[in-house]
């Protein structure tokens, strides 16, 4: 076996490596409908390209085929096929891109939302303590706060307390 025909036959094994390995990880990866179809294709348009490529391979006498016609049907297949597996390469990568990009923009909303008590207001740590937001609002570095009553507090407080407004 020549030099060549070895090389292309250990690129085909390895395309039938890769498709393996991808398929055992699966479960780990968002988008592997257009990868694993893709490794197929490429995979099968190697073997096409080793059928046509090294005639030491006499499959078209095997097979009934004149040596001409059996170059252009594998060789054509084969053309298709590894066309046809860059394309769902690049579509599985698009789409792995795309989702990478939603995983990121879901991960920057779940860091920009803080859970606080809709009573006491105060906030929840990660390690799940309670705080008061003036806490928070110091660590994050705003302005420094001072206490007070809006006007509407001030009247509710009153209302609840009228034996403090007649002292």
């Amino acid at each position: 076996m020549s030099l060549v025909v070895a090389l292309d036959v250990l690129g085909f094994f390895l395309l039938i490596w890769a498709f393996f390995t991808l398929w055992r990880e699966r479960k780990h990866f968002f988008s592997m409908r257009p990868l694993l179809p893709a490794v197929s294709f490429l995979a099968l348009g190697r073997m096409c390209d080793i059928l046509v490529e090294h005639p030491s391979f006499k499959i078209s006498n095997f097979l009934g085929f004149s040596r001409q016609a059996f170059e252009i049907f594998f060789g054509s297949i084969g053309n298709i096929t590894d066309i046809t597996g860059f394309l769902l390469l690049i579509l599985g990568f698009v789409a792995i891109i795309k989702h990478e990009k939603e995983e990121e923009e879901r991960i920057r909303d779940l860091e920009t939302l803080l859970p606080i008590c809709s009573s006491c207001k105060k906030y929840k740590t990660e390690d799940g303590r309670w705080l008061p937001i003036e806490k928070y609002l110091k660590d994050i570095g705003a302005p420094r706060l001072t206490h007070g009553f809006c006007p509407e507090c001030v009247k509710k407080l009153q209302a609840e307390f009228p034996a403090r407004n007649q002292r």
